[in-house]
């Protein structure tokens, strides 16, 4: 696998994978992540709220993809898999840390008998024999396995075992007539771009005959860093090689790149490199290589194929689910401000998960309208008319689009408009894009129902004032303004924005305290972050909900798929 700084990857669009996606409508593929796949500089996860540990579920919703959502809506390294994945119609999960393999064991919400397709993106710690036997048992009963190791000696957490020797350990006692070269065998380590030495099988549906396209000579896959695979017909006639080394043979038993198998009803698709597969979209110090969306080659398009035609297997994994979450309960609704309203709920269960949650409103307590989608049991419902009362349900959405019944109705009077100004910080981008601090910014927000004039105030980090508002600046109700470090990052059209008057906001990315005092020195509002809302390059932290007094501040991705929103709100519409 190949390393590349964040700071000069770029995402690229893949061309050419759009289709109807109705074939694999709720087909559901498991992404292990569970066994060190963020060890190190790895980060072979789709999405991971907490550094170290990927969620079952990525945020935002999958439900919110579109064809045109990038990559970068989900955070992790395998986010552009999973992104594609989806919308080719999929639903994807992660089986995060803590979590267990079984199949076939009904306390087990993520059992392997209720996915289709199970991808194992370079483990970094042994399974065990039980987990091994669940493996086993998902593929012998229909379910589809993606085998994705690394070369040899690629052990991330530094416990004596590497992906090749850990995935040929998982093959033990099964006869899949796949082995990944490892330790003093040949061919262990080493790069192949363009790797485009396809079987000459027409029918291959990895290269040649894919739901998705054909792959192309010259292109092919982009190995940096990869072992190669050795095929045993006589253990597995079906264990076949459909891209060779540059320097194999094609036909060949040895130097095989991406092979497949089958076991039962079962089916096997292996790859010696994780390259192909991941993508620069990461955090916590991570770096990885932007293999997924490199045009010189066909990585998506043979990893889609690959899933495509693990999913077409028979029996075994991918049980329909059509069982509905349980409702939301004690959904509780407050006004905030003069045109926003909070509200609040106890979460649904399901059998297998809930996804989402979808917000309805009301005006007479009779016609809901759907308004929002969320993930979390919270939410800010903003651009409200004064005085006016408001009537809310909340329901819950599985992974299938199962929909909950409606939870209890709860209703809420908008503050009249007279209310008092109340300033707050909203948002906050310490760690910039780059390393170009002048685009760092503080957003303050009046949440309440009058104007205030700011002249005069002053924002401060944790040493001194680093901007004083001008003679005759006046905060409407309900808007916005935002101080960045310098003038020159001002976005183009940004029209609530000043630059610094003292030329930086010397915001650290390790933790810093911010406030906004008024003219007489008196603390408006004031907040402490630490690294694990500034550690991100480029995403600020922002208030959930957004624009609201008692909110909490979160990285704005949990919120949007931007890293940020200076002068607008979360969602990017204006205040």
């Amino acid at each position: 696998m190949r390393k590349l700084f964040r700071s000069l990857c770029f995402a690229l669009p893949v061309i050419g994978l759009m289709e109807p996606s109705s074939a694999w409508a709720q087909t559901k593929v498991l992404f292990e992540a569970m066994h060190a796949q963020t060890a190190g500089n790895a980060d072979w996860v789709l999405d991971e709220d907490s550094c170290g540990t990927a969620q079952r579920y990525p945020t935002p919703a999958q439900s919110g993809i579109t064809a045109s959502t990038p990559e970068t809506y989900w955070g992790g390294a395998f986010s552009s898999f999973g992104v594609d994945l989806v919308k080719k119609g999929f639903s994807v999960e992660s089986l995060p840390t803590g979590s267990r393999i079984t199949y076939g064991d009904a306390s087990n919400a993520q059992d392997l008998t209720n996915y289709k397709v199970l991808i194992l993106p370079e483990p970094n710690i042994r399974y065990t024999t039980a987990e091994r036997s669940a493996i086993q048992a998902f593929v012998r009963n229909g379910g589809g396995l993606f085998l994705i190791s690394d070369h040899w000696n690629s052990d991330r957490n530094n416990d004596g075992w590497d992906s090749p020797e850990i995935m040929n350990e998982l093959m033990t006692g099964v006869s899949w007539g796949l082995h990944f070269q490892e330790n003093t065998e040949p061919d262990n380590w080493f790069n192949d771009n363009p790797n485009s030495k396809f079987t000459t099988d027409t029918s291959s549906p990895i290269v040649h005959a894919g739901a998705y396209g054909k792959a192309t000579v010259g292109k092919g896959l982009g190995l940096f860093g990869s072992t190669s695979i050795t095929l045993n017909p006589t253990a597995n006639p079906n264990a076949k090689g459909h891209v060779w080394m540059t320097t194999g043979t094609v036909g060949a038993n040895t130097r095989v790149t991406f092979a497949t198998s089958t076991d039962g009803t079962g089916r096997i698709a292996a790859i010696g490199d994780s390259s192909p597969a991941e993508d620069a979209t990461n955090g916590c110090g991570h770096t990885t290589h932007n293999g997924w969306n490199e045009t010189l080659y066909d990585n998506a398009l043979i990893h889609l194929n690959a899933v495509a035609w693990l999913a077409g297997s028979g029996g075994g994994g991918g049980s329909s689910d059509t069982t509905p979450p349980t409702a939301p309960s004690a959904l509780s609704a407050s006004a905030a401000s003069s045109s926003q309203v909070n509200l609040s709920w106890t979460a649904s269960t399901d059998n297998v998960g809930v996804a989402s949650y979808n917000i309805y409103r009301s005006t007479d307590n009779a016609s809901f309208s759907a308004v929002a989608s969320t993930s979390g049991t919270s939410h800010a419902d903003s651009g409200l008319t004064a005085s006016t009362t408001y009537y809310y349900r909340v329901t819950a959405d599985d992974a299938a689009s199962n929909e909950s019944a409606n939870s209890n109705t709860s209703s809420a009077t908008t503050l009249a408009a007279s209310s008092p100004a109340k300033v707050i910080l909203n948002e906050i981008l310490a760690n910039e894009s780059g390393s170009v601090t002048a685009g760092e910014f503080i957003e303050l927000v009046n949440v309440g129902g009058t104007s205030i004039d700011i002249s005069g105030w002053k924002v401060w980090d944790s040493s001194a004032a680093r901007h004083t508002f001008a003679t005759g600046t006046v905060l409407g109700a309900g808007k916005a303004i935002v101080v960045f470090a310098a003038a020159s990052s001002i976005p183009s059209g940004t029209t609530n924005a000043v630059g610094a008057t003292s030329g930086q906001l010397n915001l650290s990315n390790s933790g810093e305290a911010v406030s906004v005092r008024n003219a007489a020195g008196t603390t408006i509002d004031s907040y402490t972050y630490s690294s694990t809302l500034s550690g991100t390059d480029g995403v600020s932290m922002n208030r959930s909900p957004d624009a609201s007094a008692t909110g909490s501040f979160v990285l704005h991705t949990s919120l949007s798929t931007t890293g940020s929103s200076p002068g607008k709100r979360a969602n990017g519409t204006a205040f």
